[in-house]
């Protein structure tokens, strides 16, 4: 019988900032090694951890996949991977989940994008299944929906807008298990399951618990002193509650320094004196960017708790809260230039975008298991995530002299409020192998989304004419620069509600031959209106060691709240004729009247058709193999359209009274795509008797997007040669993923010694431009990732890492950039800042 058996290691390169003081307690008490989240058994007459592990993994009773019986990962009709929560704490250096995940399922990406103008694309990175972003994901915890974050999380260059949940504000310590669905479930599960579903299981132990702390840093680099130096602790502990209860608290805390691997600046900075160039040009040390990984600071924290309250009814309730302050380098600005302010900044300046978030969720509910023979549970969800964006070291230039240098920017949030009724039961129709499990239950969600202006000296026009330099008499920049900026025209306040049923049924037809069959109705009270959509699966075994399976299901993704009411503007402030004006920049929402200038409408449901057939192999003892094959379909995809610009579409706004407004984005339903891939997962234990164990473990993944149709444009742009998706954003959908992702691990465990190595191949990718001549090819790479544990005792063990062992890189970018922005290739699938050297201890009471 085939088992899913991932231990690959994760080896993320992020870091954390502390105090030199902190620096020298922890590096000492660390000293460079670090333990493994377990103690491992070495009385070699009784079962290792490991084996312990393997059992349960091979028994273990996933919720993914099939919502009426009870299955085991080995007779799921959908591939189903189960990572434990002692594997998620022995991955790699900083424990972050969407990079485990990236790191042991095959087709599981995370964007390594550096800064962006929000600052949080490169804090909650673009994270999913199948080729496809977090949007296309849903993520439950103990089964139920997970809230998703104020802003979209998108890939760099890619705006699609979908609102994702954030892996990473769930304490790791805290989590039993994670099941990952790579499967279209949204006829189960409703709305973002199009790719998967990724459900976090939190532990429920009574009694003992785990510490575990860790520190590193990465190579020094080109003298910028900015390496990720990271310090992380977790712990969890349980107790009990009442008779025969639970709770379970977590929490994590990370420190992390920013990392950058920016270029040189080059070119003129100073404005010249007499016409000859100003003598500082030639000693300014030019390492003045900060793209790069943000600096961290994060504390989260949760409970789990059950209660049985009698024998018909339990009350459970699980609570996280995560708060999170970060720091994101912008572009250095060139005193200079329009947007330099030299009595502030002589210099220039790199502004930082600050990030300050609260992030909570809390779930209560009650379940029985039999009311007129019903299992059954109600529960009542509310999560919600807030967003305040601000800056430092910048500038209004307008507001010359006198501008402040750290502002207010604007605040997001986003909240889910879900209630749900479960139910199922198995029915003896005389007919199979097996009763026919019934499940079936309706779902209430309303979720609201909001933006909010937060300093009118951001965005306010001075009026500031540069009066001497290279820009002398010229307009200084409006707003503050580096960053999204919102007026109050810009603000939303949105929301909608959302009812669903579902059905879902599963039958043994034979001993070996499973169906199950689904189907979802959903009412939303927007523009995504009715949509029904179902699933049918199979699975047959042939012998005990083959067995085939594959489903066909439809699917939808309601267009996200962010993408109905995201707004912000840019200004350019220019004088001619003597005539002072401010021209915009705008991003609208599609019912305003400014985008429906341009042929902006209500966003329709992405629509999906997904198709899978898989099979899994166990020839022999100990060797596991499965198989899946793939494709999704998706109609109606939304993104952001390209910049709406030049001489025809000024004449429309200037036609429709918006004659200061010269480029618009907004979203739109833009494409359809046809996503084909394999995953391939395989693991051998070999045995080595008196030398202990070795468990080969490997992955691979085949993942290629095709764009199969592009909507024409709307008739407000009759007559305008332009494309609202361009070259580039095709690119970006088509080419800037590797196509194949292939890892191999190897983990030795022998008496108190635990050795894990994993090399890994990332395929080529294209970065495209907007002309074929500047395209960029990257070349495959290949990863090593290593890490030794010694287990002390049977409760305390340290560990050293190396996370790209080998301190490999992408190619270096062919795009002409003056500021230093693009030093390395900014797509690259596992980052562009070289090797991560860490330690760990952990101790299990």
């Amino acid at each position: 019988m085939w088992q899913t058996n991932l231990i690959l290691a994760q080896r993320e390169k992020l870091g954390f900032k502390i105090s030199p003081l902190h620096q020298s307690i922890f590096f000492a008490l660390t000293c460079g090694i670090t333990g493994s989240i377990y103690a491992q058994d070495v009385n070699k007459n009784a079962p290792t951890s490991s084996e312990k592990e393997d059992v349960q993994q091979l028994e273990s009773v996933v919720v993914v996949g099939n919502r009426g019986g009870i299955r085991t990962v080995t007779e799921s009709p959908a591939p189903v991977d189960v990572i434990s929560g002692e594997q998620l704490l022995k991955q790699g250096n900083t424990l972050a989940l969407r990079d485990i995940l990236a790191k042991v399922i095959p087709s599981f990406s995370v964007a390594t994008v550096p800064s962006q103008p929000d600052g949080y694309g490169a804090v909650a990175r673009s994270a999913g299944l199948r080729g496809l972003g977090g949007g296309h994901t849903l993520v439950l915890v103990n089964g139920k929906r997970r809230h998703v974050g104020a802003l979209a999380i998108n890939k760099y260059g890619f705006g699609e807008g979908y609102q994702a949940a954030d892996l990473d504000l769930i304490p790791i310590g805290a989590i039993a298990r994670v099941e990952v669905l790579r499967d279209g479930a949204a006829a189960q599960y409703g709305s973002d399951a199009i790719a998967g579903v990724i459900n976090i299981v939190l532990k429920s132990a009574d009694n003992g618990g785990n510490i575990s702390t860790t520190y590193g840093g990465r190579e020094h680099y080109d003298g910028t002193g900015r390496n990720g130096e990271t310090f992380q602790l977790n712990a969890n502990a349980g107790a009990p509650l009442g008779q025969d209860g639970f709770i379970n608290f977590g929490f994590d805390l990370k420190n992390q320094d920013a990392t950058t691997r920016a270029g040189p600046v080059s070119g003129r900075i100073y404005s010249k004196v007499n016409g000859q160039d100003d003598p500082r040009e030639a000693t300014i040390d030019r390492n003045l960017n900060k793209l790069g990984l943000p600096s961290v600071e994060q504390f989260n924290v949760s409970a789990n708790a059950e209660l049985p309250l009698s024998k018909a009814a339990t009350l459970y309730s699980y609570t996280t809260a995560g708060w999170r302050d970060a720091s994101t380098g912008a572009s250095y600005r060139r005193p200079n230039s329009r947007s330099g302010i030299v009595e502030i900044f002589p210099n220039g300046t790199t502004p930082d975008v600050i990030l300050n978030e609260t992030d909570v969720q809390t779930v209560w509910g009650l379940k029985g298991d039999n009311v007129l023979g019903w299992a059954w549970d109600a529960s009542s969800s509310y999560g919600k995530n807030t967003q305040d964006h601000s800056t430092r070291n910048n500038l209004n230039p307008s507001l010359g002299p006198s501008s402040p240098t750290s502002f207010g920017l604007q605040r997001y949030e986003a909240y889910q409020w879900v209630s749900n009724l479960d139910l199922k039961k198995t029915f003896d129709i005389g007919f199979g192998a097996n009763p026919l499990s019934v499940a079936w239950g309706l779902d209430y969600r309303k979720e609201g989304w909001a933006s909010k202006a937060t300093d009118p000296l951001a965005y306010k026009n001075g009026g500031y004419i540069i009066p001497t330099g290279d820009n002398a008499g010229s307009p200084a920049t409006v707003g503050t620069f580096g960053a999204r900026v919102l007026l109050p025209e810009d603000e939303a306040d949105i929301s909608r509600t959302n009812t669903a049923a579902y059905l879902d049924l599963g039958l043994d037809v034979t001993k070996n031959w499973f169906v199950g069959l689904a189907g979802r109705f959903e009412h939303y009270d927007d523009s995504s209106g009715d949509t029904f959509n179902g699933k049918i699966n199979s699975r047959y075994e042939f012998t005990p060691e083959l067995a085939i399976r594959g489903t066909v299901s439809t699917g939808f993704i309601a267009p996200s709240l962010y993408q109905q009411g995201f707004a912000s503007t840019g200004i350019v402030s220019t004088v001619n004729n003597g005539v002072r004006s401010d021209v915009y920049s705008k991003s609208v929402r599609t019912d305003s009247a400014l985008g429906k200038a341009l042929g902006a409408e209500a966003l329709d449901p992405t629509e999906s058709t997904n198709f899978s057939l898989g099979l899994t192999y166990s020839p022999f003892k100990n060797f596991n193999l499965a198989v899946d094959a793939y494709r999704i379909e998706l109609k109606d995809r939304i993104a952001s359209t390209a910049g709406l610009t030049g001489s025809g579409i000024n004449n429309i706004l200037a036609a429709n009274g918006f004659s200061n407004v010269n480029y618009v984005t907004y979203y739109a339903n833009l494409f359809d795509t046809e996503t084909n891939g394999v995953d391939v997962v395989a693991d051998y234990t070999q045995q080595l008797n008196k030398y202990g164990r070795i468990r080969w473990s490997l992955g691979f993944n085949w993942n290629e997007t095709d764009i199969t149709a592009i909507a024409d444009n709307p008739s407000q742009l009759d007559g305008i040669n332009i494309d609202r998706i361009t070259r580039r954003t095709k690119g970006m959908i088509t080419d800037a993923d590797p196509k194949t992702k292939f890892t191999l691990a190897a983990n030795w465990q022998y008496a108190k010694v635990d050795l894990n190595t994993r090399l890994s191949r990332y395929g080529s990718y294209i970065a495209r431009s907007e002309t074929a001549a500047t395209d960029q090819t990257f070349d495959a790479k290949w990863i090593v990732d290593l890490d030794a544990t010694y287990h002390l005792t049977d409760s305390l063990s340290l560990t050293l890492g190396a996370d790209n062992l080998f301190n490999t890189y992408p190619e270096k970018s062919n795009i002409v950039d003056g500021l230093g922005e693009n030093y390395y290739a900014q797509l690259s699938p596992f980052g562009l800042y070289g090797g991560y050297y860490y330690g760990r201890v952990n101790y299990r009471f």
